[in-house]
């Protein structure tokens, strides 16, 4: 019995970013100006969204979106955040 090919997350990033790079140059700055702003707007959300809190596949593809409309010298990269704290090394 032939058993059907799956579509992974990692197809679906793939074919994410090879639109996005396809797109037309000044809709690709269109939309890293947009997650710029939203990114300033709302930033609690967007760093969420991107960060290792986020459902894996949501953390993925907000990545792969926001470096595919940048020239790769433009890439900016977004620290982690942590939403759990930690307990303090060592004694003190």
């Amino acid at each position: 019995m032939d058993t059907p090919e799956l579509t992974g997350i990692y197809e679906l990033l793939d074919a994410i970013e090879a639109v996005i790079k396809a797109a037309d140059p000044n809709k690709r700055e269109d939309l890293a100006q947009t997650i710029d702003a939203y990114a300033d707007d709302f930033p609690d959300e967007f760093y969420w969204a991107v960060g290792s809190q986020a459902p894996t596949l949501l953390n993925y593809m907000l990545s792969t979106i926001d470096a595919a409309c940048r020239p790769e010298q433009q890439s900016k990269p977004r620290p982690a955040i942590r939403l759990v704290d930690r307990k303090p090394e060592g004694t003190a």
